[in-house]
This record gives structure tokens, C-alpha cells and sequence, in this order.
């Protein structure tokens, strides 16, 4: 996977733009506020549809502008054969993406065009944040190395939307409820079995990058299901109708699960310094990257926000010693060109300069 040249027009402080990019590193410097991040928001346009700084993508399109627009070429499978992307969003909301003219109409489908692997700032949030942001890696994970979960995981929210709805109401049809549980018991089940298939590889493939990171010895994950295990989830639906009328949701299931990650049995989010998490999250995305690779011969971009910052040299390096074994392209920020002397030094790059939102590109 290369992203041959990217276009953006309206986007947050940056004049429109039209750049090739490496198909190794990408190297995005510039002061603080002068719009490189912005660069890795556009990627991520491309490959989720929406940002990454704020929840409403609204806000990313520049002042006074109804519309913003960015495209990329891509080779998918670097063999030659070009596609066009495009996202366009408008200020009143609207949203649209296609590909070589052909419209997609979901955010999975756009994933699946363009795998991103993101780590910027909040990235610690994924161990010290809720289950929802753990859910979600071990989510994509899934999605991108078998595409038919994506209908499995719909069935399963659909089924799981239809009985919060049923719960909700004064009067219970209880046969109508009884139907839409048997659903969601055995769709929980097939998700769990999922997720539990992709977490072995991901076991296995952290515990090897453990060893070059030479960190985190004696690291467990775990997975909680969203129910307890030993017991039957249907029966578990029974003794939870009560509560679960009450709330008017369903409190146990597939969409509860969780991972926990342990180092000598405790959970790591509760000893380990932030810096330490944020090492070991670049560990998990380098896992996810590297199963993703095997299954399907396809390589994930990475957009690394503010690098210098947030790395110390050695695991820096590490990193990116990493990424070009992959063979991977990844763009990575900072404010000073002089943080990236070393891979500038070793690998094929390409150096662009931010300065009050003009890009441009600098030679060495």
C-alpha cells in the first residue's frame, strides 16, 4: 500500500496543496500551530472518513470555506496500478467518497481502501482509556484480516440495538424479546470466537517485538468476552432482565468485552509510566501492522504525530528500524528537522516544511 501523491483543498489553516510523497518516510516539520498535523488529519480523511482531533470533522474544514476536499493516487498492492481516493465534506454535514468514480458508502468500506495505523498524542488512551478504545483496535484487527466480520459485527449491533429498544418499552413483548436475545447470544459467541482467533496472532506477534524492544518481559493480554466465560450468556440474559429493563439496556455481551494487559499479573496501566505506555502502545500497532501483512500482503500507512516527543531516541529508532522492515510508509511530525538527522541519514525520504499553513518541500 503507497499513497503516490495526496491533494487537499480547505483544510484547517493550510493553503491547498498537491504533493508526491515517499514511499518510505515523510517527514512533515514546522513550528507549533503552522498546520503539519493537519497533513496526517487529511490522510486519516482518506482512510476513516472523519478526524482524528475532533469528533465533529465539521471543524476541519478551513474558516469561511462550505466544503473540503482531499484525494490521493494509491497503489494498493505496489504493483504499478494506480487508483484514486476522495473524501468531500461539506460545512452543513455532508459526506461523500469514492473510488476511481465509483461511490463508497460506508466507513468500513473506506478502511478497507486505505489501512491506516495512527499514534499521536492520545494514543496512551488505548491501555489507561475505557474498553471501548480496546474494542475497537482488536476491531480493526479482525475487519482487516477477515472482511466478512465487518456483516458479522453489524448483525451483532443490530440485533443488540433491537433488544435495548424492546427493553425500553412500558409494555414487554417478552416473545419478541426472547427472539432478538437467542439472536444476539449466538452472534456474541461467533464475535468473541473472532476476536479470540486474532488475539492468538497478536499474542504471538507482540511477544516478537517484545524481544527487539527488549521491554515489557513477562506481558500477558487477556480477553474478557463481556460476560463471564464459565457461564451460559443466554442464561445470563435471564438473570440480568430486571437490571437490564431498568437501564433499558443490555448490560452483558460482545459489546462489553474488553482487553487487559498484564506484567507480572498486574494491569500495566496502573504501574507503568506514560512514557512506558506509549512504547508499549507503538508495540501493539507494530503487531496489528505486521498481521495484517502476513494475512493479506497488504502494508499499513502509518501517520506517527509529533515522533520526537513523544520516543526517546533509542526506542525511536527502534521504531522506525521496524516500519522499514515492513517495508511500511509512514508519515511522521515534529518541530525540528534536526530531531529526524538519523533517518534522513539511512532511508529514502521526503522532507516537507510547514510554515503558516504553506507547504513545501525541502531537498537536502
Amino acid at each position: 500500500m503507497l499513497l503516490l501523491k495526496l491533494e487537499g483543498k480547505n483544510i484547517r489553516n493550510l493553503d491547498n496543496f498537491s504533493v508526491r510523497c515517499c514511499p518510505c518516510a515523510n517527514i512533515i516539520y514546522g513550528k507549533n500551530g503552522s498546520g503539519k498535523t493537519s497533513l496526517l488529519e487529511a490522510i486519516y480523511l482518506l482512510g476513516r472518513g472523519r478526524s482524528f482531533r475532533n469528533r465533529d470533522s465539521r471543524t476541519v474544514i478551513k474558516a469561511g470555506q462550505s466544503e473540503l476536499v482531499v484525494s490521493a493516487q494509491v497503489d494498493r498492492h505496489q504493483s504499478g496500478i494506480v487508483s484514486k481516493i476522495g473524501v468531500l465534506r461539506t460545512s452543513k454535514g455532508g459526506f461523500e467518497a469514492r473510488q476511481d468514480g465509483r461511490v463508497i458508502r460506508t466507513a468500513g468500506e473506506l478502511a478497507a481502501q486505505l489501512p491506516l495505523q495512527l499514534i499521536h498524542a492520545q494514543s496512551f488512551l488505548l491501555l489507561e482509556g475505557g474498553a471501548l478504545q480496546r474494542r475497537q483496535f482488536l476491531d480493526w484487527g479482525v475487519f482487516h484480516v477477515e472482511h466478512s466480520y465487518m456483516r458479522l459485527w453489524r448483525r451483532f449491533h443490530k440485533a443488540l440495538k433491537q433488544r435495548n429498544q424492546l427493553l425500553k418499552h412500558d409494555r414487554l413483548r417478552l416473545s419478541e424479546l426472547d427472539l432478538w436475545s437467542r439472536e444476539l447470544v449466538g452472534l456474541s459467541n461467533l464475535v468473541a470466537e473472532k476476536r479470540e482467533e486474532y488475539l492468538q496472532l497478536l499474542i504471538e506477534e507482540v511477544s516478537n517485538i517484545c524481544l527487539g524492544f527488549n521491554s515489557f518481559v513477562g506481558m500477558s493480554i487477556e480477553y474478557y468476552r463481556g460476560w463471564d466465560r464459565q457461564n451460559n450468556l443466554e442464561e445470563i440474559l435471564v438473570k440480568d432482565l430486571e437490571r437490564d429493563r431498568k437501564y433499558g439496556k443490555t448490560h452483558q455481551g460482545a459489546h462489553r468485552a474488553d482487553l487487559v494487559v498484564r506484567i507480572g499479573g498486574d494491569p500495566v496501566a496502573s504501574f507503568l509510566s506514560r512514557g512506558q505506555i506509549k512504547s508499549l502502545v507503538y508495540v501493539l500497532k507494530l503487531a496489528q501492522a505486521a498481521i495484517f501483512q502476513r494475512k493479506t500482503g497488504l502494508k499499513c500507512i502509518f501517520l506517527l504525530d509529533d515522533l520526537p516527543s513523544e520516543l526517546d531516541f533509542w526506542h525511536r529508532d527502534y521504531l522506525l528500524t521496524s516500519l522499514n522492515q515492513l517495508s511500511c510508509q509512514y508519515f511522521m511530525t515534529g518541530v525540528d528537522r534536526n530531531d529526524f538527522a538519523n533517518i534522513i541519514g539511512k532511508n529514502s525520504h521526503q522532507i516537507f516544511h510547514v510554515d503558516k499553513g504553506q507547504l513545501a518541500i525541502r531537498y537536502n
